[in-house]
């Protein structure tokens, strides 16, 4: 970890606020997915268990994360009903069956069956407006028979805070140190910002964890990584979708945190810290 930089991306991250660090959720690939089935299906429990459910498959995709949700989304509208557990597991299988689920799809499928089996949905539909956050997150990993800190599971749990947002407004209240879900976006902004001196898992996570401290404390609100998380995974894929190129990565970035609504100066600040290792790096100015 490399202390100086992580210092300044926090003050970067922490100098958009609050407001502006929340905004950066409504931008992830799954938001407008759980915001469009929250308004076709009128049972959000169920919604909220589907979405939570299908991201346990989020992973090794034959696509990215846009068409996962997308393709969601299209065969949830096509299955056309989700007044039942039984219309989750149905509209489940069905999106197993896409091209985008197709990479690993014996392990997926086994994962899902697992998962389906084992009690959860139905735990799920009883208990999950009055338990802790803890307790569901600790029981999907029992369910896939995962680590709670593994990164699908951790993803599973953001898909599921952002969900419980989209349908009460407010935030579940997660433990302090949930971890970030570390896949490639945050490895390669990990790199791009140079706050680790590699990407092992643990380095990227421990350094990650050390950003949101430093920014709870600069912000005075308790920032959970699963916000900070939006940022960088966000950042990750533009960076990447602009070939790690730098001006043209400077440029991408600054378009897109325009698109969030963040203003100059703390806009172009936050650019150019998380592209700060990228060589001859050329300001944004």
């Amino acid at each position: 970890m490399r202390k100086e930089r992580v210092e300044a991306v926090s003050d970067a991250i922490a100098g958009i606020g609050y407001e502006g660090i929340v905004a950066f959720d409504q931008f992830e690939p799954e938001y407008r997915t759980i915001e469009r089935l929250s308004r076709e299906f009128e049972d959000t429990d169920l919604v909220q268990l589907l979405v939570t459910c299908a991201t346990t498959q989020d992973f090794q995709l034959n696509g990215d994360a846009q068409a996962f949700w997308r393709t969601l989304t299209e065969v949830s509208l096509k299955h056309g009903s989700l007044d039942s557990l039984d219309n989750v597991e149905a509209i489940l299988w069905e999106f197993m069956e896409e091209p985008v689920n197709v990479r690993f799809n014996s392990m997926k499928s086994a994962r899902l069956e697992k998962l389906l089996d084992s009690g959860f949905p139905e735990w799920f539909l009883t208990n999950h407006r009055d338990a802790e956050p803890f307790e569901v997150w600790e029981r999907l990993a029992d369910g896939i028979e995962n680590e709670k800190r593994k990164k699908t599971v951790v993803l599973s749990m953001k898909i599921y805070d952002i969900a419980h947002l989209i349908d009460t407004g407010e935030y579940l209240d997660f433990p302090y140190d949930i971890p970030i879900p570390c896949d490639l976006q945050v490895e390669r902004v990990s790199e791009t910002s140079g706050i680790v001196n590699s990407t092992e898992t643990g380095e990227v996570m421990a350094a990650w964890a050390e950003v949101m401290e430093r920014v709870s404390e600069k912000v005075g609100h308790p920032i959970s990584l699963l916000r900070i998380d939006s940022i960088i995974w966000q950042a990750g894929q533009v960076i990447g979708n602009a070939g790690e190129e730098l001006e043209e990565s400077c440029q991408a970035l600054d378009a897109h945190f325009q698109e969030v609504g963040l203003e100059d100066p703390e806009r172009t600040t936050l650019v150019n810290q998380l592209t700060a290792s990228l060589e001859h790096h050329p300001e944004v100015s």
